[in-house]
């Protein structure tokens, strides 16, 4: 989830969900789309299914759906590892 509009570079409609905030309070998903994201080693990867959700103050990357989606997630330090079946999606 991403609250910044302009990192989007597909962007569609999508009403009707919430996000919860470190607060608890809910904030309204608004729209959905693509971002890019350059690596440290310059390859620029798309992230797809990413809700824009305005109220966030910072970047929001849900593990629990990662994996929902068929991928492993691996997290160390500062330094997270995406993997689909035999390759790493992002690192």
């Amino acid at each position: 989830m991403r609250p910044h509009k302009h990192w989007f570079v597909t962007y569609e409609k999508k009403y009707g969900g919430n996000a919860l905030m470190g607060n608890d309070a809910p904030g309204k998903f608004v729209n959905i789309g693509s971002i890019q994201i350059k690596m440290h080693d310059g390859v620029v990867r798309t992230l797809i299914e990413v809700y824009h959700v305005p109220e966030l103050k910072k970047n929001h990357v849900y593990v629990s759906l990662i994996d929902l989606k068929g991928f492993s997630c691996l997290v160390e330090g500062e330094v997270m590892q995406i993997r689909g079946e035999k390759k790493f999606v992002l690192m």
